[in-house]
Order: structure tokens, then sequence, then C-alpha cells
């Protein structure tokens, strides 16, 4: 486990040295970071063989008082995805390096990608619900800093943006689905949630669990209608998309449904919910992939229909299924993370993407032609590839459900071919002709040899399947369906009814393909989707612009009381609902009669404030307010909050006096109107506040905190000042906050002196 550990910490123990290594633009930072993910792919590999028949997890107690703790588990499932991300990330980095211009910031893109792939091998390696969580939004932060990257690009900007909108918006339903199995199963440890998975189903929560977490799974791995966010990403580094689309990000949903599939899975919305989703995004999107023109919106397209047919097939939660899902989530990785690395070298050396612009890559670029045919091939399930043999089985799969289904299913599948050919066949006999190709030439092996290595590793998926992942799919198979029972037996050819369903299929792509995109110019059609959410978002912001309008008037005292009339509709909602019972006896301090007295200064001083005929007297009663505060406050043995009061009270007393001559002119008791409205406020202030601190000294029903203060500081913290040890060891994360609020004003304070006009005090 300590090697897994290490694996995972090893991306962001690099982003955090590389600044320190490296220039920003200097070639060796690309190689540094390769060195990194190649060094925790080794961990990984070497772990792998040990966590293949039994799975092991490791804690460190995080916040144990809410039976949180930072763990890591170890089985078949985490480990495919955890080889996916290191392998397919350390060949991406490597092309990266190769790839990126000397005007690239090379070390601020590497720390992202590095930060990137460290938080998705924390998310797969995770054992807790809410360690996930935070590596999933650690997922979105880099994802939107990796897609914003060229920043000067508006395009690159909006795409950020909507990535990150579509999936934190999905994270945070996602978060309220874990609490939710945490509450039920009372533990947020991943084994103790699949143990309890029966009481969880029984409970009435357990569907409103399920389908938060559904919107969490769909948004990450842009499953229709949230499919929008994954094409605009496009716009990222060619590097970026690969390993996106690859590896990384959009696999992080797949991930989470065949984890917690054993949990959810029972819940009855869950498997028709996703399988109805995922066979739709397939359909929907291999018709989108069509019409495109651009090489990256083929393959994002491409991307989200493959997710679709993953989506379905884990969503069964079936041994049969899940090793089918997980199959051709490894073919997918390795063809599609191919197919972006040989795209962006196309870019690279003809400067388009653009379909209708290309020549025959065959003819003037047969080195990264025949690795491009290879994936495409792979892709659309053409035997003896990889792609073929996963197809067959999401076919064996799908034939048994109802006929809608099937029918959609066979329909996607001959969409799939028609968009794969588009790219085979279209890119090798290509659409610019009588055009002078004469200065194009093949891409050099610095760039080739990463998506070749990718290409060849379909291709031994397709010619010897079984002594390559049989017994590492076996053993994910068995984790994502929590039992012993898968037996996986992978083969090119088993002669089954499905055998001619998938030679139908590709015999009616290619007609498709022939029919629809050979004769004529494809064209991109604009999203519903995309419309939907550039209203959406032009709505929003106007209505909030309006509401915004409607209570920042500029008036303080309108501010005031918004914040005060909803803080005690908020408590007084509270008080209801709890009952408003009369103030049980609690040991006050006995009243003296100066007491009374020092507690009737506060009240003289404020009624002298509102009627002070000079500006002055008003500050000077108002000092006189908190002065005699503090002066309670010591009578009644606090002298902590005295000395704090009367730092307070001196330094606004101070603020007030040098801002004195700035301020505007002080009316007169006389000229200032009388506000009914105002004084009601006033007293539902006063009295709500004396109503709340009477009612909760009846609501109590433990002995103070402070006894316990006293009685262990010298003990637990060393310190004989209590108030010292409060401050610092029990309260220290408190002090802490009120630390860092200090140092920003103080920042700001000096931020503000610093911008002040020339020749201005």
């Amino acid at each position: 486990m300590w090697g897994l550990l290490v694996a995972s910490l090893l991306p962001f123990a690099g982003a955090a040295v590389l600044p320190l290594l490296c220039e920003r633009r200097s070639p060796k930072a690309g190689w540094v970071a390769t060195a990194f993910m190649a060094t925790a792919f080794a961990l990984i590999s070497i772990a792998t063989p040990t966590f293949l028949h039994h799975s092991a997890r490791m804690s460190l107690q995080w916040a144990p008082v809410l039976g949180l703790s930072f763990g890591m588990a170890a089985d078949g499932l985490s480990l495919v995805f955890s080889l996916l991300i290191s392998g397919i990330g350390t060949i991406v980095f490597a092309f990266a390096a190769a790839y990126l211009g000397f005007q690239e910031n090379r070390v601020r893109f590497f720390c992202y990608m590095l930060i990137f792939a460290g938080s998705m091998l924390g998310l797969v390696l995770s054992s807790n619900l809410i360690g996930m969580f935070v590596f999933w939004e650690f997922t979105s932060v880099s994802s939107f800093l990796l897609i914003g990257f060229w920043h000067e690009r508006e395009a690159s900007r909006n795409g950020a943006f909507k990535a990150l909108l579509v999936t934190a918006s999905g994270g945070l339903a996602m978060l309220v689905g874990f609490i939710v199995l945490g509450i039920l199963a009372g533990s947020f440890e991943i084994t103790d949630v699949v143990a309890a998975r029966a009481s969880i189903a029984a409970s009435p929560w357990a569907a409103w669990a399920a389908g938060f977490v559904m919107l969490g799974a769909l948004t990450k791995s842009a499953q229709f209608p949230f499919h929008l966010w994954l094409p605009s990403a496009m716009e990222a580094p060619t590097p970026v998309s690969a390993y996106l689309h690859a590896a990384t990000m959009v696999k992080a949903g797949l991930y989470l449904v065949a984890r917690l599939g054993p949990v959810l899975s029972i819940v009855p919305i869950w498997t028709p919910t996703l399988t109805v989703v995922g066979i739709a995004t397939m359909t929907w999107c291999s018709y989108l992939a069509l019409r495109q023109t651009d090489l990256k919106a083929l393959l994002a397209f491409s991307t989200v229909s493959q997710l679709g047919l993953i989506m379905a097939l884990l969503a069964q939660n079936e041994p049969a299924a899940t090793a089918a899902g997980i199959l051709h989530t490894i073919n997918h990785g390795l063809f599609k993370g191919a197919l972006f690395l040989l795209v962006g070298i196309i870019e690279h050396q003809t400067h388009t993407r653009d379909l209708t612009r290309l020549p025959s890559l065959a003819r003037t670029m047969p080195r990264l032609y025949v690795p491009l045919a290879l994936a495409a091939i792979s892709m659309a399930g053409i035997p003896p590839l990889g792609g073929f043999i996963s197809k067959e089985l999401f076919l064996d799969t799908i034939v048994h459900m109802p006929w809608p289904i099937v029918v959609i299913a066979v329909f996607g599948a001959c969409l799939t071919v028609a968009y794969c050919l588009a790219l085979a066949v279209g890119l090798g006999i290509g659409r610019r002709v009588g055009e002078d190709t004469g200065r194009l030439h093949d891409a050099p092996t610095s760039l080739l040899w990463g998506p070749s290595l990718l290409v060849a590793g379909t291709v031994l998926l397709g010619l010897v399947p079984q002594p390559l992942v049989g017994n590492l799919l076996e053993s994910a198979t068995n984790a994502a369906t929590a039992s012993t029972q898968a037996h996986v037996h992978l083969s090119l050819f088993h002669f089954t009814p499905t055998l001619l369903v998938s030679a139908g299929a590709i015999v009616a792509g290619a007609l498709v393909f022939t029919w629809l995109w050979l004769p004529r110019t494809p064209h991109a059609p604009k999203l519903i989707s995309d419309l939907i959410y550039e209203r959406t978002l032009s709505a929003l912001e106007k209505y909030a612009q309006a509401l915004t309008a409607a209570y920042m008037s500029g008036l303080l005292w309108r501010y005031l009381i918004i914040i005060v009339l909803t803080g005690f509709a908020a408590i007084g909602y509270v008080l209801v609902s709890i009952g408003l019972g009369p103030a049980s006896a609690w040991p006050a301090r006995p009243a003296q009669s100066f007491g009374y007295a020092v507690a009737l200064i506060p009240v003289g001083a404020a009624i002298g404030a509102m009627f002070a005929p000079t500006r002055l007297s008003a500050i000077l009663a108002l000092g006189a307010s908190g002065y005699s505060m503090a002066l309670l406050f010591s009578l009644l043995g606090a002298p902590d909050l005295a000395l704090t009061q009367i730092m307070v009270e001196t330094v606004s007393i101070a603020l007030f006096l040098s801002a004195f001559v700035h301020l505007p002119a002080y009316g007169s008791p006389r000229s200032r109107r009388f506000h009914p409205f105002h004084l009601v406020v006033a007293a539902v202030s006063g009295f709500g506040i004396a109503g709340l601190v009477w009612h909760a000294r009846g609501q109590r029903v433990v002995d103070t905190i402070s006894k316990y203060y006293v009685a262990h500081s010298a003990e637990q913290a060393g310190g004989h000042n209590v108030v010292n040890v409060i401050l610092v060891d029990f309260r220290g994360l408190d002090t802490m906050g009120e630390i860092t609020v200090l140092g920003i004003a103080a920042l700001t304070c000096y931020a503000l002196i610093k911008l002040r006009p020339e020749g201005k005090a």
C-alpha cells in the first residue's frame, strides 16, 4: 500500500518542485514531469499483482469525531483506473514535452497536468466518500485551469467556465448523495457503505441518494443532456484533450458508477435511468460526431458516445456487463488517446483540423495515417482489434434488454461505424484536391512513438486479450460487483447470434457512411443543449443583476434592516419549531445594585447618541456605551471580553475622529425624520436578542464547557493561563481563522494605501 500512496502523491510533489527545478519555458519541464508520472506508473504496476486476488486498505485519521479519515483502497477496479491514469498520462506527458512550442509557459502547463493526474489517482484510490469528493472537486478545478490554459482566447475561457459550471454543480449534488449514504450506513467508508446496502435500499431516502449521485456521475462523464461541456473542452491544448478524454475526468463518472454499483443498483431508479441515458447518449452523439467537420469536435462527440456505451454496461452491476464495460474503458483509453494525439500532430503539420481542407494522409503522411486508421477501426469494433471484443460483449448484454433499447443501441453501433469510417477513409482519401501538398511532411518519430504505442496496445488487446488483461479484468469485475462470481474469458471470436448483429452493424454503418457522409460535406449543427445553456446563463445573469439592483441601493440602513430581519426570521423559525417553553432554573451570578447601575449606562448612552446635537457628542456617547459594556463584562467575571471591548472601542473612536472632517454635515435632532418602521426593527432586534438569551438559558441540559477548560488546561495543553490555552489549543482553528481575517484586512489596507493617487495622503 505504501507504494500506491507514494504513487498518488508523486504528481503533487512534482507540481510543487517543478517551478524550482525549471525555468518557465524550459523544455526540461516536460521531461521532469514525465519522469514523475513514469515513476508513479512503475510503482502502480509493481503493486498490481499483489492486489489482484485480495483488496487492501490503509487509513489515516482526519476528523475522528465525525468518522472521517483519509484512506486508500487497492483492488482490481481502482488499479485498472490507476494504470490508465498513470500509463496513458506518461505517454501524454512525453508527447506534450515534444509538442508544445517554446512560446508556451511549460512549467505552468505541466504543474496543472500533474495536479490533474494526482487528483484522478486520489479519486480512484480513495476509500472514503468524503475523500473521493475532495479529489473529485480537485479534478474540476485543475481541468478548468487546463481547458482555459490559452486564456487569451475567448473560446478557451468559455469552454473552461462551461466545464467547471456543469461538473462542479453535479459534484455538489453528488456530495448531498454521499452525505445521505454516509448517514444511512453510519460510515463514510466505501466498504461499510457497501456492507450496509440492504438497509440503505430499505430507506425512503435511498432514491434521493441515488438520484444525487447519478447527477454527479452524469455531469462528470458528459452524458446527455450534460454532454455540452465536453466538446467545448476541445479548446484546450491537444495533450490536455487527449488526457481528459482518454484516461481522466470523464472516466471519473464511470468509476463512480462502477464503485457504488453494488449499493445503488438495488435502488429501483438506478439501473433503468443510467441504461436509458447511456444508450440515448451513445446514439445521439454518434449522429453528432458524424456531422462534424472539425477533427477534434468529431473525436469529442465520439468520446461522449463511447462513454454512453460504457455507462449502460456498468449500470447493470452484473458480472458479464461490468466486465464488458471495464474492458471497453481500457480499449477506449488506448484508441481515443492515440486519436487525439494524432489529430494534434495533423493540426501541427497542416495547421488545420478541418476535414474539408485536408489532403490524403495515406499519401502525404503514411506513418501517421497507419496508426490513426488502426485506432479508428478499433473504435468501430472491427476485428481483429480490441474494440471488436468489447463491442461484442456489449451486444451480448444489450440483446437481453427490451426491444426499443436493442433497436436504439444497434442503430448507435451503426452510426459509430460510420463516424469511424469518416476518420479512417475520409482522411485516407482526403477532401482537398488539386492543391500543392508537396510541402507536407510526415510527423517526426518524437511525436509518433506515443500514439503508436497506444495503438499497439489496442491491437494486442484484440489478438491476445486473455493473457494481457484477463486476470486484471476479472479482479476489477469482482471488486465492482462486490462478489467473487466473475470468471472472465476473452477471445477474439466467439460464434454467437450477436456476431451476426455485429456484422450487420458494420455493413449498415458502411452504408450510412457511403450515403450520408461521403458524397457531401458534413456540417456542424448548433446544439440544442448549447442554446439552452447560453439562454439560461443569460437569463440568470439578467435576473441576478435585477435582484442585486433591488437591494443594493447604497443605503446602509436598508442593508442593516435586511440583515437583521433575515437573521431573526431564521432564529424565530427555529425557536417556534422546537417550542418556546418557559426558561428552566439555571444558576446565575447574583445581581448587585452597582451592576444594575452599570447596565443602565449603555441604555442612556445609546439614547444620548440618538439625540446628540453634534457629531462629536454622538461619538462620545457611543464610546460611553462601549466602555460601560467593558465595565459590565469585568463585573461578570470576563476580563478577556472586557479587554477586547476596550480595544474595539478605542480603535472605533479613533477611526471616527480621524474621519471626522470627511463626513457629511450633521443634522440637528429636529431635522431628522422619524421612521416608525425603524423603531419596529430596533425593537425586534433588542427584544429578540433578549428573548433568545432567555430561551437559551432555559434550554441548557449540560454543564458549561468552562469547567472542562479549567480542569484540563494544564493536563492536556501544559498551560495554566486558561484563556491562552483556549485560544491557542482548544480553539486553535478558530483563532487561526481570526488571524487569517485580520491578515487579509491588513493586506487590503496596505493595498488601498499603495493605490492612492500620487501626491495625496
